[in-house]
Order: C-alpha cells, then sequence, then structure tokens
C-alpha cells in the first residue's frame, strides 16, 4: 500500500490530532499496515502481514518500517518482538536488520516447547528478499487461529539512532484454522461439518440441533470497543456436504449471541459439486452494532446458522457453475408407497437466475441404485413450472437423490439433491 503525497498530508494531519503517541493497534487480518507515527522529519508505518508457503504448513510473518511518503523500507532497524496466542507467550526476542525486513517462520514440529533459531537466507532470497530468517519450531504451530505481537521498534537508519521514545505497536495477525465435526443425523446419516475461521481458534462446543436443523459454536472474543475498532472484519466458513439435505436449502439465517442478523452477512457458495459453502462476514460496523445490544457480553462470540424460515425449496448449482436448480414437493413428508409432486426451476446463474428452456435428465436414485428415469426440456416460465409425479415404491425409506444431468447437453451440468422418505423427527 502507498499514499500520493496529497493524500498523505490530509491523512498525516487527521492522525497528528488523534493520536499524540506512538502506540499503535492493529487487529485480525492476514495483512496490516499500521497507523502511521512520526521519526524525525519522516512519517513511517509498520506492515506486517502473512502468508503459507505452498505444499508446506509453515506459515510466514514480515515485518518492514517503511517511509509513508516515498515507499523506502526504512534500513538498520532493531525490532523487539514478543509473540503470544491466545493466553500464551510463545517466545520473545530482540532482532537487528540491516535491510528492515524482519521475517519469522512458524513451523509446526512435535515439539512443545518453542525453539528459536536465525540463519541467512539463500542466495537467491538475499537478493529479492530480507537476508535472514528467523524459525520459530513448536507444536504450538500446528494449528491456525489469532496470533498477537508486541513489536517495539528502538533503532531506524542507523544502529546509533536510538527512538525515543519507542515505536510501540500491538498486532493481530488472524491464520485461518479449519476444523471437521461429524454428526449422526437421523435422518440423513453420518455427515462432516467443517468450519474455517478467519480470526481465532473455536471452542470445544460445536452442536447440531436436528430439530431447528441449527449449527451453532463460539470462538474466543473480546467485545470491547478498543478491540473491535482494531478488527477490520470477521469471517467464517462452513463446508457442508450436499449429501446433507436439511442444509441444502435455498435461505439460510444466522443470529450473534442470540442476536438476529441481516441477510447480507451470509452468501452460500454452492459452486462446488460435493460441498456448499456458506461464508459469514460480519464488518466492523456490525460487530459495533453487536456489542452495543449485547446486555452482559461475555468473551466469546456465539455463531448460529440455521435456515431462514420455511425447508424449501433445496438449491444447488450445476459443478460447471452454469445453471441452478431449485427443488420442492408436496406433500412435504415423503412417505413409501405414495405418491410424491416434485417441483423444479432450472435458471441460469449469468442470467442473473433467469429461468430457462434447456434440455435435461433426470433420475432418482436409493441405495446406489436408480429407481426413476426420465429426460425433458425444462420451463422457462413461472406460469409453467416444471413438476414430475413419483410413485415411491414401499421398500424405499431414508435418504434418496435426485440427480440432475447433461443439462444444456453439457456433459459437466450435473447436480444433485437429496430428500428423505419417511423423515423422522427425533
Amino acid at each position: 500500500m502507498r499514499f500520493s503525497k496529497i493524500f498523505l498530508s490530509v491523512f498525516v494531519l487527521g492522525i497528528m490530532l488523534s493520536m499524540g503517541t506512538t502506540n499503535a493497534f492493529g487487529h485480525g487480518l492476514g495483512s496490516e499496515i499500521m497507523l502511521p507515527v512520526i521519526l524525525g522529519s519522516k512519517f513511517v508505518t509498520l506492515e506486517v502481514s502473512s502468508s503459507q508457503i505452498p505444499d508446506t504448513e509453515t506459515r510466514e510473518f514480515s515485518f518492514n518500517l517503511f517511509d509513508l511518503d516515498t515507499g523506502i523500507t526504512l534500513k538498520d532497524v532493531t525490532y523487539f518482538v514478543m509473540v503470544k496466542k491466545g493466553n500464551d507467550q510463545l517466545f520473545e526476542g530482540t532482532f537487528q536488520r540491516d535491510d528492515g525486513i524482519l521475517l519469522m517462520r512458524f513451523i509446526p514440529t512435535e515439539l512443545k516447547q518453542v525453539s528459536v533459531e536465525e540463519q541467512d537466507a539463500e542466495i537467491f532470497g538475499s537478493f529479492f528478499g530480507p537476508n535472514k530468517i528467523i524459525n520459530a519450531k513448536s507444536n504450538a504451530f500446528d494449528s491456525g487461529g489469532l496470533y498477537t505481537f508486541k513489536v517495539i521498534i528502538t533503532t531506524a537508519e542507523s544502529y546509533s539512532n536510538i527512538i525515543s521514545p519507542a515505536i510501540d505497536y500491538d498486532v493481530g495477525v488472524s491464520v485461518p484454522d479449519r476444523t471437521y465435526h461429524d454428526i449422526d443425523d437421523v435422518n440423513f446419516g453420518q455427515q462432516q461439518l467443517g468450519v474455517i475461521t478467519y480470526y481465532d481458534l473455536l471452542n470445544d462446543d460445536f452442536n447440531y440441533e436436528h430439530t431447528a436443523k441449527k449449527v451453532s459454536y463460539s470462538m474466543p472474543f473480546d467485545w470491547s470497543k478498543e478491540n473491535i475498532e482494531q478488527t477490520s472484519v470477521m469471517h467464517q466458513e462452513m463446508i457442508i456436504p450436499k449429501t446433507f439435505g436439511d442444509l441444502m436449502v435455498k435461505s439460510l439465517s444466522a443470529t450473534i449471541n442470540n442476536i438476529p442478523m441481516a441477510n447480507s452477512v451470509i452468501t452460500i457458495d454452492d459452486f462446488s459439486y460435493e460441498y456448499r459453502i456458506i461464508h459469514l462476514v460480519l464488518s466492523q460496523n456490525e460487530l459495533l452494532q453487536i456489542s452495543e445490544k449485547l446486555q452482559n457480553p461475555n468473551d466469546r462470540i456465539e455463531i448460529a446458522i440455521m435456515p431462514t424460515h420455511d425447508n424449501l425449496p433445496l438449491s444447488t448449482v450445476t459443478g460447471n457453475g452454469q445453471f441452478r436448480i431449485d427443488l420442492s414437493w408436496e406433500p412435504q413428508n415423503i412417505e413409501s408407497g405414495s405418491k410424491t409432486l416434485f417441483m423444479f426451476d432450472i435458471m441460469d446463474i449469468f442470467l442473473i437466475d433467469k429461468l430457462v428452456s434447456v434440455s435435461y435428465d433426470l433420475s432418482i436414485v436409493y441405495d446406489g441404485k436408480k429407481i426413476f428415469e426420465k429426460s425433458g426440456i425444462s420451463s422457462d416460465t413461472k406460469s409453467k413450472q416444471d413438476k414430475m409425479e413419483f410413485l415411491i415404491p414401499d421398500y424405499v425409506t431414508g435418504p434418496i437423490m435426485l440427480q440432475f444431468e447433461n443439462l444444456s447437453g453439457n456433459e459437466l451440468a450435473n447436480a444433485f439433491l437429496p430428500v428423505v422418505v419417511n423423515r423422522l423427527d427425533n
């Protein structure tokens, strides 16, 4: 990030009026540009970023003190860094960097105690990156979560140039963490839900309520205004297998600490053939609004995701990402030996979910075998919804799959939606 001189003069004036100290904060993203501070005749700031080395579990954190006006990294910088994860202090150390760039690698190992060693960068790296690398090794780096760094900078531009008072930053950088949770649903059997958090590690309270079709979990969170103002965004992803029909509804809603959220905080991504991904994104402003409504805020954020209102329609996207299929049926309780009227719409995603007339193959699969097949041309008008009546065989009970294939003659345009025969309610 680089600033023009015109913008810089306005921006710095606001900082001078509001700060008055050399202590600044950042929190919660994979990369942070800290508030600028005055160093001699310059305004400088610290950039902190994290990335994962491809094909490894090693995470890199880089610290770069640069001149806001020119974008040039300052030389001869002395960093004191204290690293914490949750309430645990992992390590601390003082590091001098001729090139001004401090690079740390967090390497997962089986060792409980953190070991820290410094090594010279490879020749290629010394030309295009920092000259030295700090390697920190421990099993503390096996998972993601929120890492906090106390960064105190005592020299810059020359090791003899002692900064007084020292530049003092508190930085929080979130590392994505993925967890898996097995549930045994009475209707859809064994299902595995995943959660990717871009903030902190989940607490051990993941739960699925069958009756309400509600997923809930929590993680540590400080609801103070100071903390929220350091948090740009809160992002979570839930991974749902498309075999789990009760969570394949078209519309989902969320509550945060039992407070209903606007529909805009949830985005459903159905572009994978096997999974749907639910994105829950809370802006800083939304977090502040929630905190104002909490009567007795605790030290965690409680997240719940569930169907919005009705259980129907189910919805999914074909594997080639072109078509959306909505499915509903009557009666809603499908029973063995009874007729069920399935109703479906086929829409073109690139035409903003416009109903389209395309060819399709439809089959019903039970226990790995097709028990019904038909081909047809979908309707492109709401008044003539596509319908298909099917007599459920007496021997069929439990999940069945409605498999849509070869939409518009494209062998990649396939999708399926699961429904339950003889639903159990407890």
